[in-house]
């Protein structure tokens, strides 16, 4: 009879950077973990790595000069909106490095966060004014 179900680790590796030996790095830390932690691998485990770290270890990413030479192609006047950015502080963090220099200086990139307070706390007063409230958790 089971006693446990799926059990989830998150491993600790070291730094992955280009052209890094990603199978190597994964495999050494897996075992080190094991060791460490005192756990064992049972058949059928899974190991999973993120999209993100193989991605960097590929080279496969895009660059912030790459970021804002795309946004200076797709949007030439210089205004660009965000609206409810995920706060991943890997992913949405580097985008907004390349955004806030790209939107017509430091008074752009105000201008599009008092734009988006704005565009939040007006919808907040409409869903109060139709009394359309998120239940309380």
């Amino acid at each position: 009879m089971r006693n446990v179900g799926t059990v989830v680790r998150g491993i600790r590796t070291p730094i992955i950077k280009e052209n890094d030996d990603l199978a190597r790095i994964v495999v050494d830390s897996v075992i080190n973990a094991s060791i460490s932690e005192g756990f064992k691998f049972r058949d059928k485990d899974v190991i999973a790595i993120t999209e993100a770290v193989v991605g960097i270890s590929e080279g496969n990413y895009a660059t912030i000069d790459q970021i804002v030479r795309d946004l200076d192609m797709k949007f030439p006047s210089g205004e660009v909106g965000v609206v409810f950015p995920i706060l991943s502080r890997n992913r949405f963090s580097m985008i907004l490095k390349a955004i806030a220099p790209w939107i017509n200086g430091i008074f752009g990139f105000k201008k599009m966060i008092t734009t988006i307070q704005n565009f939040l706390l007006n919808s907040i007063k409409l869903l109060r004014k139709n009394k359309i409230l998120f239940p309380k958790i």
